[in-house]
């Protein structure tokens, strides 16, 4: 094999504002080799991915594809030089069959019309020799995360790709369909010479499928090297950042004390209780929340920290395990049992799910509790302005609220979502990345908002991947490993950013 033939990047840098994302990154990914990629939550290797698919386009450093410059502008740039990125949210369309994603934007004709008996020849082919149980004709929508996670996979190897980007493939999958994926990948790679750049957190997996193991920590390689001749005790120490503890500052710039960090008032009251919740992808859940405790919840990618708190709102199906919510049975079917029954959730990803756009900001922070205000089937208009009014004198929120709520910055944004949180005087407060996407003075806000929530004697659960965030905020943190939680929760004066880290990493391996 020629010594030129690979993708390569060298001292590549990438800045967002004053963040730097990575720093003077360099490696390999070789013809018929795979190379997995593993790092704690932020340490850059969904950056990197951008930068190798054309997503993202780096501040410094280079980028060279078989001996020569590579200047991906695109994503289309990237693909047209035979690199495939699979990403973790699937870009198939669920309302296409199996052929026509497999085709998309490639699609045989003849004359002006779509070969349709040749596409589905092909995607029978083609599902046959990834195992996918499908047929050609099948809606996508109809087919299991596991089988649409092999047909994007299929769909760019079908695509001449020469490099495979897989970000953290196997989340979604069970253990069998797992070890079906990584065989599919170290077939790929010996069979066909595809060069595999994995992204995946969990070291069995890596050790079972990888020539070479590339280690991330804040943005920047700590380890590098032959993955057969590496002990997952130095991987481990490499990504938790033993001997370079993390100084956790305030919202202010100022030194937190450990103690104060939470700042809730935790009574000893046991407000909220799982006990062996199993669920989609979720098994053997034990947690308890006191009343005015601010509880964090952290873990890797796949752990199943969002898939718990929205199987507790009711947005996922719960099958098995006993909750209590205020010493009370509680069977969160649907959100508007959650609702009722006094909790409130905010999404991570507020714009898909969080809130209606064409609506105002005053409509979305209205929405859950209009029924509260009704009589006769009319509503109470002056009672619902004057609740208005009082949750907004609470939650200062910059901009119009009476124009449509994507006229606010997105940390108004959220800060409208809260609004609406503590409109509904939840007992049980559940937040999934409450600060994704806002700027450090919203952040500070948001914090501020959180805290009080919590003095007013209301449990808060927070889900977080900053662990600079959970360890200024909360009480006490509970780690979510491969979908499962044994109920010990740490306080939070005890652990550090890489204790925080080694918690969440040991207990993968």
């Amino acid at each position: 094999m020629s010594v030129d033939q690979g993708l390569v990047v060298r001292g590549v840098t990438k800045w967002y504002g004053a963040t730097r994302a990575l720093s003077n990154v360099s490696l390999e990914i070789r013809p018929g080799r795979v190379v997995a990629l593993i790092g704690h939550n932020g340490a850059g290797k969904s950056t990197l991915l951008r930068a190798l698919s054309g997503t993202e386009i780096p501040d410094e450093g280079a980028i060279s594809l078989d001996g020569r410059k590579a200047e991906f502008r695109s994503p289309a740039d990237a693909t047209a030089a035979g690199i495939a990125c699979v990403y973790q949210e699937l870009s198939l369309i669920n309302e296409l069959t199996v052929a026509e994603n497999l085709f998309l934007g490639a699609e045989p004709r003849v004359g002006p019309m779509l070969d349709r008996r040749a596409m589905n020849r092909e995607a029978d082919r083609v599902c046959a020799e990834f195992g996918i149980p499908g047929h050609a004709t099948d809606l996508v929508a109809h087919l299991p995360v596991a089988q649409r996670q092999l047909l994007e996979v299929a769909r760019a190897i079908h695509r001449d790709a020469k490099y495979l980007l897989l970000d953290e493939p196997t989340t979604a999958l069970e253990q069998n369909q797992i070890e079906e994926l990584l065989e599919i990948i170290r077939r790929l790679a010996s069979e066909r010479n595809i060069g595999v750049l994995l992204i995946d957190h969990k070291l069995d997996e890596v050790c079972a499928v990888a020539d070479r193991i590339v280690g991330l920590a804040n943005g920047q390689i700590v380890l590098a090297g032959d993955a057969r001749s590496m002990a997952r005790e130095e991987v481990v120490e490499a990504i938790v950042g033993a001997g370079q503890e993390v100084r956790v500052e305030g919202s202010h710039g100022r030194s937190v004390d450990a103690s104060q960090a939470g700042q809730g008032n935790p009574s000893g009251e046991t407000v909220f209780e799982v006990r062996g919740l199993a669920a989609n992808g979720l098994t053997g859940i034990n947690l308890r929340v006191f009343a005015g405790e601010i509880l964090g919840i952290y873990g890797l990618v796949g752990s199943g920290r969002s898939r718990f708190l929205r199987t507790v709102y009711g947005a996922e199906p719960a099958p098995e395990g006993v909750l209590f919510l205020r010493g009370q049975a509680f069977h969160p079917r649907r959100p508007d049992n959650s609702i009722a029954r006094g909790v409130a959730f905010l999404s991570e990803e507020r714009k898909s799910d969080g809130f209606i756009p064409q609506m105002t900001s005053i409509e979305n922070i209205l929405l859950p509790v209009l029924d509260r205000y009704m009589a006769a089937g009319l509503l109470n208009w002056g009672a619902l302005r004057r609740a208005a009014e009082g949750v907004l004198q609470r939650i200062s929120i910059r901009g119009d609220v009476h124009e449509p709520i994507t006229s606010l910055s997105g940390g108004n944004q959220q800060k409208a979502l809260f609004a609406r949180a503590v409109l509904q005087s939840p007992d049980l407060l559940l937040l999934d990345e409450p600060t994704k996407g806002v700027d450090i003075g919203a952040k500070a806000e948001i914090y501020e908002i959180i805290r009080r929530v919590a003095k007013e004697g209301r449990s808060v659960i927070v889900v977080s991947s900053e662990e600079e965030e959970l360890l200024e905020i909360v009480d006490r943190i509970v780690v979510f490993r491969n979908g499962s939680c044994d109920g010990e929760a740490i306080p939070q004066a005890d652990l550090s950013v890489t204790t925080l880290r080694r918690h969440a990493w040991t207990h993968e391996t």
